[in-house]
């Protein structure tokens, strides 16, 4: 089949009119507070800058945000009351289209993704075809945060063979309504719209080549649940799962098999690429995904401290402002990446072209361009204090079945209570077995725990383990439970295969 040119032709992007800063839920939830400044306080994460492996370099970049209540977190757009993904998505549609001079009757296909729309159940692909007077056929596709990228990939494939002459996409995300303002992943949420139309380019430009993978390890990293407001309105909402340490784990692995997959599927390598648009659902996420790769950090962005989660309107948004900033120009090549929790991750090289881009977004009201400039661990500090580095002791499953069985448990507890203190940064005595987590960790620190232990002992805990009056004793003897049920398990196996064995032996003889 000829590789024709079909790529991009416009971009938009549209986001709600209030912009909340951190001091609305300072002002609101001040009792969220008392926890989190004495976490802010005793954050000072010590660790060690000699690795490159996957959970090592996203452990690194987390640690500066640790002294910060709010996870770099600092201004998202959210809807007002007469917003919705609805009008979001249709005033993204709309200047796309204008930027492509294409008339609604032109489009041939539309393409949707409405993540967390107001209605339960399907996305919002008819209602907007009806607002737009399309003539065209509509659908909806999710694949989560990289539902942009696959619905690129799927309306380039769709040009290719002939069906269509033009698709329009259109993605949205309104993050604030899907969680509990009271839940500090509401700090992260934010909402927003972005469309394109993909279309013929000039000969060269366009879709050189992506790499799709599925995310199943990463099922079970968020939970959504039907509830009903106040008003008696159903809606769903979103909190964290016990699977979220998996983000954190596959995280490096995920971007460099799919960036490395597509420069390989464009003919191209990575260091031929002249900008790199990251999904960035956290404030650390470009950064991981820069060290992973081995680039420099002028050759991408990070609006995260502009927009918070955006989800599947980031890569919307990173090429929009990309473009418009400069760092982007017409024949660069470019390299998107997206990573959906319990869906697909995916990168996609581009040729970029002459890509007409919708109106400029209201600009932030205090984000300083310092705080949208990516730093690496160990070159340079996200705040003024020089963050320590410590090589802490080994400890491995393997040491602690080794040990007599009546001195393990002292074991276990002196490995949690050396990890709490070289965490938080305080003297040893202050920790005791008997002391609750919950004035000591919160959701992030308790997955770098989580992790940790899954790393060393090869034991998989529970996140609420971590959380409430559960106490480093608690979490002692649920580990030594764990591991005595794991060795018996191994040990019958094995007596088990030496009993086939003398069976085998003896009919032989």
């Amino acid at each position: 089949m000829i590789n024709k040119p079909i790529g991009i032709r416009s971009l938009a992007v549209s986001f709600p009119n209030i912009i909340r800063t951190n001091d609305y839920w300072q002002n609101k939830f001040p009792e969220l507070f008392g926890k989190t400044k004495q976490r802010r306080r005793l954050s000072r994460k010590a660790v060690s800058i000699s690795n490159n492996n996957g959970l090592d370099i996203w452990s690194q970049e987390v640690t500066p945000y640790l002294l910060d209540p709010f996870r770099g977190n600092i201004e998202r757009r959210v809807v007002s009351p007469g917003e919705s993904s609805l009008t979001l998505e249709y005033r993204a549609a709309k200047e796309a289209l204008e930027a492509a001079k294409l008339s609604p009757g032109e489009v041939e296909l539309m393409i949707v993704t409405s993540l967390f729309p107001e209605q339960i159940g399907t996305g919002n692909a008819a209602y907007l075809a009806r607002q737009l007077k399309l003539n065209a056929p509509a659908w909806n596709l999710e694949s989560t945060c990289s539902s942009a990228l696959v619905a690129l990939q799927n309306a380039r494939a769709l040009i290719q063979i002939g069906e269509y002459r033009n698709v329009l996409v259109v993605v949205s995300h309104i993050g604030s309504n899907s969680v509990d303002e009271e839940d500090t992943l509401s700090w992260s949420m934010g909402d927003g719209a972005g469309a394109f139309v993909v279309d013929a380019l000039k000969p060269n430009q366009g879709v050189l080549g992506s790499k799709i993978v599925e995310t199943a390890t990463t099922c079970g990293v968020y939970l959504h649940e039907l509830v009903t407001d106040p008003q008696g309105v159903p809606r769903m909402r979103t909190r964290t799962g016990e699977n979220a340490s998996m983000l954190a784990e596959t995280a490096v692995d995920f971007v460099r098999a799919c960036c490395r997959g597509a420069v390989a599927a464009a003919g191209v390598s990575l260091d031929r690429i002249d900008f790199f648009a990251f999904n960035t659902p956290t404030a650390w996420y470009a950064s991981v995904c820069t060290r992973a790769l081995g680039i420099v950090p002028e050759r991408t962005i990070n609006l995260y401290p502009r927009y918070a989660n955006i989800g599947p309107v980031f890569p919307i948004a990173n090429l929009y402002h990309a473009a418009r900033s400069g760092k982007l120009r017409e024949n660069d090549l470019v390299l998107v990446y997206t990573n959906g929790a319990g869906a697909t991750a995916g990168a996609m090289v581009m040729r970029w072209g002459d890509v007409a881009l919708g109106a400029n977004p209201a600009p932030p009201i205090s984000i300083t361009p310092e705080q949208e400039t990516i730093h690496l661990a160990g070159t340079n500090s996200h705040s003024q204090e020089k963050l320590p580095v410590h090589q802490t002791k080994t400890f491995s499953r393997e040491q602690l079945l080794a040990a007599e069985p009546e001195k393990r448990r002292q074991m276990l507890e002196t490995y949690l209570l050396g990890w709490l203190t070289t965490t938080l940064q305080l003297p040893p005595n202050q920790f005791t077995p008997q002391q609750s987590f919950a004035s000591l960790l919160d959701s992030l620190m308790a997955l770098m725990f989580r992790s940790r232990i899954n790393t060393d002992l090869q034991v998989q805990v529970p996140m609420e383990s971590f959380f409430g009056d559960n106490t480093i004793a608690q979490l002692a003897e649920h580990l030594l439970n764990q591991l005595a049920l794991a060795n018996l398990v191994v040990s019958d196996l094995s007596e088990a295969a030496e009993t086939r064995e003398e069976e085998r032996e003896k009919l032989s003889l």
